[in-house]
């Protein structure tokens, strides 16, 4: 007896993919994004890097707006002016530091980072 999906071919994950589409197992657009993670196509993570470059921010801000909250009366105004404005210029230093000169060209990145 043969199995429902056996053929003389082997079966390769797009084959299967296509087979589970077509008994409903999988919708077209979960078999349209198997299909394309399957055949190694490249995909976008812009908003997962946006999204984690976001928080990471915020959770600085909080944690320096915390920290500035909690120890405000032993500090003194001056200390944290001068704390916060040198984290600012040491920023804008490294920034500009590192930057290229303006092209309307697509520019290539200097590091993967």
């Amino acid at each position: 007896m043969k199995r429902p999906y056996h053929s003389e071919h082997p079966m390769t994950i797009l084959r299967r993919l296509g087979v589970w589409k077509d008994t409903g197992a999988i919708s077209v657009a979960q078999h349209d994004l198997l299909a394309a993670l399957a055949s190694g196509e490249r995909f976008s993570v812009y908003l997962e890097l946006n999204a984690l470059l976001y928080l990471g921010v915020v959770s600085i801000a909080g944690g320096l707006g915390w920290t500035i909250q909690t120890y405000f009366t032993s500090l003194g105004d001056a200390a944290i002016l001068l704390t916060l404005t040198s984290i600012l210029a040491a920023s804008v230093y490294y920034c500009f530091s590192r930057t290229h000169p303006y092209s309307s060209d697509e520019v290539e990145s200097p590091t993967l980072a």
